[in-house]
């Protein structure tokens, strides 16, 4: 029921005007590294670890997470593509 609840959420937020919800297909070819990271424009890089949470204020590191979160945002499928993988999993989290 969790996993239902959250991809309802997921698809409301997905029909806002200033969001664009993005999804990589988990047979995509690249794969991100392994810990998750938030991006705050060219400023500042928040990274989740296992154990910890990190501050990333280099340029140069930046830089780096930049590159990444394009190279995921070129694969992601938006708009319609995205709402249709959404609806298609809350068919299947239904069965």
């Amino acid at each position: 029921m969790l996993m239902l609840g959250q991809l309802d959420r997921l698809l409301a937020i997905a029909t806002m005007p200033r969001i664009t919800l993005g999804i990589v297909a988990a047979r995509a070819r690249y794969r991100a590294p392994v810990s998750n990271f938030i991006m705050f424009d060219d400023r500042m890089v928040m990274v989740e670890t296992i154990a910890a949470e990190m501050t990333v204020t280099q340029p140069r590191e930046i830089a780096l997470y930049g590159r990444t979160f394009d190279a995921l945002a070129n694969q992601a499928v938006t708009g319609d593509e995205s709402r249709a993988l959404i609806r298609k999993a809350i068919e299947v989290w239904s069965e």
